[in-house]
C-alpha cells in the first residue's frame, strides 16, 4: 500500500500553511501552538490535539494526533507534526509539514531526545510546504512513549540548518485516543 502525503493532512491544514516562508537568517524563536495555557479549573491544556472526524454511511470515524509549531512572533506556523492511522496498515503514520523554503535534497530528521537521527525523505511539495512521511515503527513509538522531544532537522533554502524541538508531553495519551 503507497502511502499518499497529499491526502494525510486536510486542505484547511495545508492552506493554514501556506503563509509559511524560512528565510536563511531564520532565528525568530517557536513555541508549540498547543503550548500548555490555564485551561477552566486551572488545569493544561494539551500539547498534542486529538481531531476526529464524524463517522458517515461511507466512512467510519477517523482520528488523528497532532501538534504545531508557530513562530513566537507573527504565530505563523512553522511544523505541523500529525500521527494517523494508515487504512489497511498494522502501524500509523507520522507525517512532517513541513514550510516553504526548505532545501529539498537533504530531506529531513528526526530524533527522540538525545537517540540516534532517523532520516525522512521529503516526498512531495505543493503551494502549501513540503511533506515527509513515514510509518512508525514499534522502536520509533516506544521512544515517542518515553521521550521528552521530538527534534525535526532541516535545511533551509540557503543551506542553513534549523532543528525544530516538539514536545512529547501528552504524546501517549493522545497516541492512545487513535485507536488500532
Amino acid at each position: 500500500m503507497r502511502f499518499d502525503l497529499r491526502l494525510a493532512l486536510s486542505a484547511s491544514r495545508q492552506a493554514a500553511l501556506a503563509v509559511l516562508f524560512v528565510t536563511g537568517s531564520l532565528g525568530l524563536a517557536v513555541a508549540q501552538d498547543a503550548a500548555p495555557k490555564p485551561a477552566e479549573g486551572g488545569a493544561a491544556a494539551p500539547n498534542w490535539i486529538v481531531q476526529c472526524s464524524e463517522a458517515t454511511d461511507k466512512a467510519p470515524k477517523r482520528c488523528r494526533a497532532l501538534q504545531n509549531i508557530v513562530m513566537q512572533e507573527g504565530g505563523q506556523r512553522l511544523l505541523t507534526v500529525v500521527v494517523e492511522p494508515r487504512e489497511g496498515a498494522p502501524n500509523h503514520a507520522l507525517v512532517l509539514a513541513l514550510p516553504h523554503g526548505v532545501f529539498l535534497p537533504a530531506g529531513t530528521q528526526i530524533r527522540i531526545d538525545e537517540g540516534e537521527p532517523v532520516a525522512m525523505a521529503i516526498q512531495t511539495s505543493d503551494a502549501n510546504g513540503a511533506y515527509a512521511g513515514t510509518a512508525i515503527s514499534d522502536e520509533l513509538l516506544a521512544s515517542m512513549k518515553k521521550g521528552q522531544r521530538l527534534i525535526v532537522a532541516f535545511k533551509t533554502a540557503q543551506q542553513q540548518d534549523l532543528a525544530i524541538p516538539v514536545t512529547l508531553i501528552g504524546f501517549t495519551s493522545a497516541y492512545g485516543q487513535l485507536g488500532n
